[in-house]
């Protein structure tokens, strides 16, 4: 979910479209520390972004890789374990990493908890990602 809310909310923010994000410099992709490689987005995650207007039915996941995090000039991780998990591959480059929330706290995969909880999650998400854009768009104009 993360990736495709980023990705419309770069575009939403520089007035493109999402296929265009690259002509800004705009790169975004998700990955996994314990993802496995081509499953589809569940069926929850699809029905909670078709609803904000966002498609996920072709999204498929993907395990992170050294090559990513070595070409990623921010990677944000979901929770404080899977940062960890992180920075202890890659410590020379845990200045790129910190959590997507700014408050230190994770967000919990929805997984097998219902439609609310994945609404709930897409808000928290969401929320944390505005931040963040802010944030790029901003050292982007310094």
């Amino acid at each position: 979910m993360a990736e495709a809310l980023f990705r419309r909310l770069a575009s939403e923010r520089l007035g493109c479209a999402e296929d265009k994000l690259l002509s800004h410099d705009v790169d975004v992709l998700s990955a996994g520390v314990a993802a496995a490689d081509s499953s589809p987005a569940s069926p929850e995650s699809i029905q909670v972004l078709r609803e904000r207007g966002v498609n996920l039915s072709e999204h498929l996941s993907q395990q992170i890789t050294d090559e990513m995090l070595v070409k990623s000039d921010l990677v944000l991780a979901m929770t404080p374990g899977h940062l960890g998990i992180l920075q202890n591959a890659r410590p020379d480059l845990a200045s790129r990493m910190k959590l997507l929330k700014p408050d230190g706290e994770g967000i919990s995969d929805p997984i097998g908890y219902g439609i609310e909880e994945y609404r709930r999650c897409a808000d928290e998400i969401t929320s944390s990602l505005k931040l963040v854009l802010d944030d790029c768009i901003q050292k982007d104009t310094e």
